[in-house]
């Protein structure tokens, strides 16, 4: 929750007129529970849906996610998403056949923000294991690695870009 990259989103996101909810995973800072290797954390995403739905019930639901978040992200499958944001997903901390995006060819919209230098999934091995989602966008950041340390503010910009270019759709 207080990633670099999540921060910065918590922190740009409501500028641009986005309602916007970030949590810890069960087991992190102060939440209860422990890591289940993304299968209850999708619970926990589911939750978070829930939360936001509730409190914004006229507003599209974006999930986005960075690394493992990214990842377990990518595994829901909730009829309320809007589209994906994946930043830096690893796709390897749940099986990429248990990742919505690829199982199911799900339409919507998904927006894989890449590193150029990223430590767990290259560009090149990023868009060859999504090549046959559908509606998938990836999307690299020049110079950054996996923290995307010095970028956050394009990964931000590209969050808020793709978000609102869905809501005026």
């Amino acid at each position: 929750m207080t990633s670099l990259v999540t921060s910065e989103l918590f922190r740009l996101l409501p500028e641009s007129g986005l309602a916007v909810l970030r949590f810890n995973f069960r087991g992190v800072g102060k939440s209860e529970g422990s890591h289940e290797f993304g299968v209850g954390e999708a619970t926990d995403i589911v939750a978070a849906i829930d939360a936001i739905t509730v409190e914004c019930p006229s507003l599209p639901v974006f999930v986005s996610g960075w690394s493992f978040g990214a990842d377990t992200s990518l595994s829901i499958v909730d009829p309320r998403i809007a589209a994906w944001v994946a930043c830096a997903p690893p796709l390897r901390i749940l099986p990429l056949d248990e990742l919505t995006a690829e199982a199911g060819n799900d339409p919507r919209p998904k927006l894989l923000i890449i590193p150029e230098h990223d430590q767990f999934r290259n560009p090149a091995s990023a868009i060859e294991a999504t090549a046959a989602w559908a509606n998938t966008t990836v999307v690299t950041v020049a110079g950054a690695d996996h923290l995307f340390v010095g970028r956050t503010n394009k990964v931000a910009k590209l969050v808020v870009d793709f978000i609102q270019a869905q809501i005026t759709t």
